[in-house]
């Protein structure tokens, strides 16, 4: 299946290469010689593209990054032609500037004038209002974190006139505008939307789960999908900014790691994503190739389920948390891409400190912890692992060996990625590789709730009744000192209960060709947007 726009495309000779390439021609010519089509490597294809229920694929929600917008964005600094992002930092996006009222209950959004969704329908506060009044309706993620920052219902998000819209907010808080400003909150165009709302569809999610034409609004537009093959995203034309550089980007879905590589090697692609760090260690000194490598906020770490035995003592966990090589993990299976985790709480998310870390690789100081948990001779467990994911599969082999020294027999599990995603999310694993968790929220107790007291994502069931109690207390303050101190006593209570082994914080990877220019690395979701790539 193929799902095109109607709009011509940009000039014959793109649409020529474009045919082409459907036809598995080679497209080297299209990355080497036109400086106005971009050509990616990415592992794999794009999925439910409604913004509101999008699935947990990176790739998809990058997508959807590039062909919309939302109300409020990261800030951003432009030194000397270097775009940097800032992940604590917020300022227009379709609104030209917002204001909180001095009692912070009211938020006030002032929209852009005559900005045009990519059909040329007018974006205005109506739009904003039907986009809300749809998020809270349907539920799900972008509802759930709307809420919570204290506006529970459509009824408080509000038309003040064509221009304005207030969004009323029953506790003042630090939280909305962090939770607001991703891809969930994309503003849709009601024109195109509405027609697809049926009695058994009220939300037209059918439709929008595989469309975006006439809705964008952002710098790009969905031209084409073939699914499984490649999509295509065009410059939009009725973008609201600065017009991008690039006019055509060919996303081509490329599997096997080592063929995206050898693509890029030969000019074939302009980008590739996800490289194994071993193959990046060989770019690097290539003048060829561009590596750009940003230290994430992302959070990598073992599982072990506090509700199954022996997890369910912190003498046992902390034991084997003594057991691991840290070393090993960052300098051989992340091959020196990556920096120790050392705190629930990433570095480069506030309150973060590493003061309370004690963890090392010791396995005396293990088999002691073992004895006074009731298990001098050690334990069995097995250790679960996604299949097709190398790092895991390193870790895994060297906690194996690791641990044997401290009397602990590790089986090795691999699970195919779907069986293993969902017994993650059941939270029915017992002892589990877990990476991939960047809080798109650049806020302590964001991050806290999510990975340590949600029903959602508590993967290792975690039961900390103070820091549950804190949790409540302070998401919403505005008490930032008091604020702040909960968070610092928070990560010197789970570094102590051990319900994790602190892995990594990996580094953010993108390998390009040289005279791909202007990459600006986003720390609040590591996504690439492409309004700022050119080519030289």
């Amino acid at each position: 299946m193929t799902l095109t726009n109607k709009l011509p495309l940009l000039r014959p000779t793109i649409a020529a290469l474009t045919a082409a390439l459907s036809l598995g021609v080679a497209h080297t010519a299209l990355a080497q010689s036109n400086p106005n089509i971009l050509v990616v490597a990415v592992p794999s294809d794009i999925q439910n593209l409604d913004p509101t229920l999008s699935s947990g694929d990176i790739i998809t929600q990058e997508m959807l990054t590039n062909v919309y917008d939302w109300l409020v964005d990261y800030k951003t600094t432009d030194t000397d032609g270097t775009i940097t992002s800032d992940p604590s930092g917020f300022v227009g996006g379709l609104a030209k500037s917002f204001d909180w009222s001095d009692d912070g209950k009211v938020l006030t959004f002032h929209l852009r004038d005559g900005m045009k969704f990519s059909n040329g329908d007018p974006l205005d506060a109506e739009a904003v209002k039907f986009t809300y009044d749809r998020i809270f309706d349907q539920g799900g993620v972008t509802a759930a974190l709307t809420k919570m920052a204290a506006v529970p219902d459509k009824d408080h998000v509000k038309v003040i006139d064509p221009l304005t819209v207030e969004f009323d907010v029953d506790t003042p808080n630090t939280l909305l505008l962090g939770n607001m400003a991703q891809f969930g909150h994309s503003i849709l165009n009601p024109k195109v939307v509405e027609p697809h709302m049926t009695a058994d569809d009220p939300y037209a999610h059918d439709w929008l789960k595989t469309h975006t034409e006439g809705s964008e609004q952002g710098p790009y537009k969905l031209a084409q999908w073939t699914p499984g093959d490649s999509w295509v995203l065009d410059r939009n034309d009725n973008y609201w900014g600065e017009a991008p550089k690039i006019q055509r980007i060919i996303f081509k879905i490329i599997p096997d790691p080592s063929s995206r590589l050898a693509q890029l090697l030969s000019g074939s692609v302009d980008i590739a994503y996800d490289l194994p760090t071993t193959d990046i260690k060989t770019l690097e000194d290539n003048p060829d190739i561009t590596v750009h490598a940003d230290t994430s906020r992302t959070v990598g770490y073992l599982g072990m389920n506090n509700d199954v035995a022996p997890f369910d003592n912190k003498l046992v966990r902390q034991a084997v948390s003594y057991a691991f090589p840290y070393d090993t993990m960052i300098d051989q299976v992340m091959n020196g891409y990556a920096i120790q985790l050392t705190s629930p709480i990433p570095d480069g998310t506030p309150t973060h400190t590493d003061e309370f870390f004690k963890y090392k690789n010791d396995p005396a100081k293990a088999k002691e912890l073992l004895k006074e948990a009731g298990f001098p001779d050690g334990f069995e467990t097995t250790l679960q692992i996604p299949s097709g994911l190398q790092q895991a599969k390193e870790a895994a082999v060297y906690a194996q060996q690791s641990l044997a020294q401290a009397g602990i027999k590790v089986t090795i599990q691999e699970m195919p990625g779907a069986a293993f995603t969902e017994q993650l999310q059941k939270h029915t694993l017992g002892f589990f590789y877990s990476s991939g968790w960047t809080s798109i929220n650049n806020d302590p107790y964001y991050h806290l709730y999510w990975l340590f007291n949600s029903s959602c994502c508590n993967y290792a069931n975690y039961k900390n009744p103070d820091l549950a109690a804190a949790i409540d207390k302070y998401t919403l303050s505005t008490d930032i000192e008091a604020r702040d101190a909960a968070a610092v006593e928070a990560q010197k209570e789970i570094v102590d209960d051990a319900p994790w082994i602190f892995l990594d914080q990996p580094q953010k990877i993108v390998a390009t060709r040289a005279n791909v220019k202007g990459y600006v690395y986003y720390s609040s979701d590591n996504y690439m947007r492409f309004k700022y790539i050119y080519k030289e």
